[in-house]
């Protein structure tokens, strides 16, 4: 659920801010494959993954927007998980992200291309 939260706030951020043709990356293969195939729409995960590809285009555009990473392709994330970051308020960095994440950032990006 967390992972499908953080996924909508996302693609809904980048929408808002006049971002098309969006990519979805992911380390939880379970969303992945709930997004593929969205059958659950009755459930509060199946609403989250219909606004999720509501964002990314609609059903006619979703093969390709959505990836599945692995974990250690994305320990950003992890580190951003398991920050002292309140979690009943949003952190949004349009520039440059905290400084403790750009090294990470950097590693993740290499890990990702090199898999």
């Amino acid at each position: 659920m967390a992972e499908a939260l953080a996924a909508e706030f996302g693609v809904q951020l980048a929408c808002q801010l006049g971002y098309n043709n969006l990519m979805l990356e992911v380390d939880c293969l379970t969303l992945v494959e709930k997004l593929a195939r969205l059958e659950e729409v009755h459930t509060e995960i199946g609403l989250i993954g219909r606004s999720i590809i509501n964002y990314l285009g609609g059903e006619a555009v979703i093969e390709g927007c959505i990836w599945h990473v692995r974990r250690g392709a994305n320990n950003a994330a992890h580190i951003m998980a398991h920050s002292k970051t309140h979690w009943d308020s949003r952190e949004v960095w349009l520039e440059r992200p905290p400084i403790y994440l750009v090294d990470q950032l950097k590693l993740d990006d290499v890990t990702s291309i090199s898999s």
